[in-house]
């Protein structure tokens, strides 16, 4: 133990120094803005930086993208959703000079702004509404914390504050129900609860682990639990440092809030025992149907246990050992009997008589009344807190010395003593955080919104900036970004460049990006270019980007005109395709493990409030990289593979958004078939169709209708149900095919 405190006190003092050699321990100070030969391409200051790094490798920028393609990229990049036709037309008659200003005025100024980028901050923090691992257990009003976060985000909550109430709104605000459902931050990330995990020394130190990890991938872009069972591999962060950020949160836990009255409280639980005793005698013929086939499954494990278990279950449990006790435990977890073993074990008759008794529950459960809300968020429930100790090789059960709260060594900013005197240990954790004097906060969060506008951040390893993580391609630039971030609004008087600073505004930073000529470029390829920086790290041209998992459900329901554009509320679960039902839970047993959201119209609610659960990822959303919930997504992956292929052409959700976007545009152009056309080029692409495009696609349904024709003659394919007066069941189906075809091109799916 004392060669372990006195190797920690070694690492501790050389991490102090070697900190503050590497670039991003450093406070970022304003750098000056680099003078440019060609000054008139600069917009702004970001421009002069990306142009004096072009120059040094004699690059030059691209030409400013066209107004449509400039218009869907900024569309898509504020709002997550594509241009209407109706915008697209404002913006392309708006000639003043102010009109791409205006645009992006409005984009900020939407509702749907808070939505996309609630999205990326989810990806952060590692949102869902289920614990994960074993038994993912559902968090029934999580979605609260997401509901805060597009608000916080709409109303252009100043960062550093954004950060405090996530950290410590409970004490910032203790009668805000808001700052409570803020604190959900906490416990965003998955808890491990299974029948072998119930050690609640464990089970707390999972907690912290997640809470830290939140913190240090999430805010600081640090890899902080690398140091959970030693010394930091790369970083100057000793194992000390880890569980100093722990102690913290020493006495924090989970804790639900609620602003319900002691009467509705009251007349809830009444209405909730009501239903329950309803459904009791139903539930005892059930378990009735259960026994035997229970009893005969637990006696069938007690027979296979090793004869040490059963020898153990056999004494008197007033009368075991410790390590017979400990026995008889273990045996006992593995004599425990799932309700799955159970279903499949079942003859078929008692099957069916299970089913039916089972379904008269779920039809009565469905009348229980809407939850009362509630924050689930975290606060200081451990009182008095157990002291935190240093956890040799990261073991709970081999504890070392106590350590007390502190920051980073290789960050050495203490609050000021008149405000951390007596001040709750999380609160100062929460404003050193949110402080612009610390080195990471500021720069990571820059680099976050970078990597989301141009696909790639300035640091290309968004959760590591230490020294394993990437160098920056433009360390000036960050720096810049970092102190306009938090430097307040000045006035001109001031000397300083006021028109740019930020006040830890995010809107205010976003507006300043793509305000910039280096965001306006044209997505370019060059030969020549291409040879010098094959990466475009240097930034000449603008990264072409995929539409995420999300973005592309949702501009395929925009196709088609049916997305709910509804804002906020209890998360939605869509049906489940059979095969991934049957797959996840059991074939055997329609149980309501995901009780899907009765009204249909919700089903088509844009992607983020779809019910996030870990262990249940909707197969469109996963296949396109949806990130697991499990770790922070820094930045999300772009894998091509065959699945997506199929899941774009064959998925039923595919082909009945086809129909219905082809229903759509029948209704719009009912007449003309070119009008069709164009009409199809404009809400997939939001341009109008090209001459050469018309003469192919009209090739297509004419040789389309022709073997549709044929098949339903043949009786090889059905005619629909229904279909538009102005077409034939051939030509309609053509049309449908059509539309999905057009879904599927790469101008639908990435943008320029």
């Amino acid at each position: 133990m004392r060669i372990l405190v006195l190797a920690s006190l070694i690492f501790y003092f050389s991490a102090a120094g070697a900190g503050a050699q590497h670039w991003a321990f450093v406070r970022p100070v304003r750098p000056a803005v680099p003078r440019v030969k060609h000054s008139a391409w600069v917009r702004n200051p970001i421009d002069a930086f990306v142009l004096q790094k072009l120059a040094s490798k004699r690059l030059e920028p691209s030409p400013p993208a066209d107004r449509n393609t400039l218009l869907r990229r900024v569309t898509f990049d504020l709002t997550g959703l594509p241009p209407t036709p109706s915008e697209i037309a404002d913006f392309l008659a708006d000639r003043s000079s102010n009109a791409y200003d205006k645009v992006v005025h409005r984009l900020l100024s939407s509702p749907h702004f808070g939505e996309r980028w609630g999205q990326h901050w989810l990806d952060v923090v590692r949102f869902a509404e289920s614990n994960g691992y074993e038994h993912d257990l559902d968090r029934d009003q999580a979605w609260r914390y997401r509901d805060w976060v597009v608000r916080a985000l709409n109303i252009d909550k100043p960062y550093d504050q954004f950060l405090r109430e996530q950290v410590a709104g409970d004490l910032l605000a203790p009668k805000d129900f808001d700052t409570h459902v803020a604190t959900g931050f906490l416990r965003a990330g998955p808890f491990h609860i299974t029948g072998g995990n119930l050690d609640p020394l464990e089970m707390r130190q999972e907690w912290l682990t997640e809470a830290v990890a939140g913190i240090g991938n999430g805010v600081l872009g640090l890899t902080i639990n690398c140091a959970r069972c030693h010394n930091h591999k790369f970083d100057p962060i000793p194992q000390a440092d880890y569980y100093r950020l722990q102690a913290f949160l020493a006495p924090v836990a989970n804790r639900d809030e609620t602003p319900a009255t002691d009467a509705e409280k009251k007349q809830f639980e009444q209405t909730v025992k009501a239903i329950k005793d309803r459904t009791k005698p139903i539930e005892a013929r059930v378990a009735e149907i259960e026994r035997p086939y229970r009893d005969q499954i637990r006696e069938a494990k007690r027979q296979a246990l090793p004869p040490e278990y059963k020898a153990a279950l056999a004494i008197d449990a007033a009368k075991r050992t410790p390590a017979e006790r400990k026995l008889a435990s273990e045996a006992g977890t593995q004599l425990n009997v799932s309700w799955d073993e159970v279903v499949n074990a079942l003859r078929p008759d008692d099957r069916a008589r299970r089913r039916a008794l089972r379904q008269q529950i779920f039809a009565i459960e469905r009348e229980t009344p809407t939850p009362l809300p509630t924050a689930e968020g975290a606060a200081d429930v451990l009182q008095p807190a157990t002291p935190t100790r240093l956890l040799v090789r990261g073991d709970v059960h081999n504890p070392g010395p106590e350590v007390l709260p502190g920051f980073p060594v290789c960050m050495p900013i203490e609050p000021a003593a008149s405000e951390s005197m007596g001040e709750n240990p999380r609160l100062q954790l929460a404003k050193w955080l949110s402080s612009p004097e610390n080195a990471l906060t500021s720069r990571v969060f820059v680099n976050r919104i970078w990597h989301y506008l141009f696909g790639r951040g300035i640091v290309s390893t968004p959760n590591d900036f230490g020294k394993h993580g990437e160098l920056p391609t433009h360390p000036e630039l960050l720096d810049w970004l970092a102190t306009t971030f938090t430097a307040a609004h000045l006035s001109s008087s001031s000397g300083s460049p006021s028109e740019y600073n930020c006040g830890w505004s995010i809107k205010d930073a976003i507006r300043l990006i793509v305000s910039s000529n280096t965001y306006r470029q044209a997505c370019l390829f060059d030969a020549v270019k291409s040879k010098i920086d094959p990466d475009n790290r240097l930034l000449w041209r603008m990264n072409r980007k995929r539409l995420d998992a999300e973005e592309m459900r949702d501009s395929i329901l925009t196709a088609a005109g049916t997305l709910n554009l509804q804002i906020g509320g209890p998360s939605v679960r869509i049906p489940l395709e059979p095969e991934v039902y049957d797959t996840i839970f059991t074939e055997s047993e329609p149980d309501n493990l995901w009780p899907t959201t009765q009204d249909a119209r919700q089903h088509t609610r844009r992607s983020l409030y779809l019910f996030r659960k870990r262990n249940v990822r909707l197969p469109m959303l996963a296949v396109f990289d949806q990130p697991d919930m499990m770790s922070s997504c820094a930045a999300r992956g772009q894998t091509v593979h065959a699945l997506q292929a199929l899941t774009l052409v064959n998925s039923e959700f595919m082909r009945k958004q086809s129909l219905v976007f082809a229903d759509r545009i029948y209704a719009d152009r009912p007449a003309a078939a070119a009008d069709r056309l164009d009409r199809l080029f404009l809400l997939a692409f939001g341009r109008h169709a090209r001459y050469d495009e018309m003469q192919a696609t009209k090739r297509f349904l004419r040789d389309q209708t022709e073997i549709l024709r044929g098949r339903i003659a043949r009786h090889e394919l059905s005619p629909p149900k229904s279909f538009p007066k102005s077409a034939d069941p051939p030509s309609y189906l053509a049309f449908a095919d059509l539309c999905l075809a057009t879904l599927n091109m790469n101008e639908f799916l990435y943008i320029r």
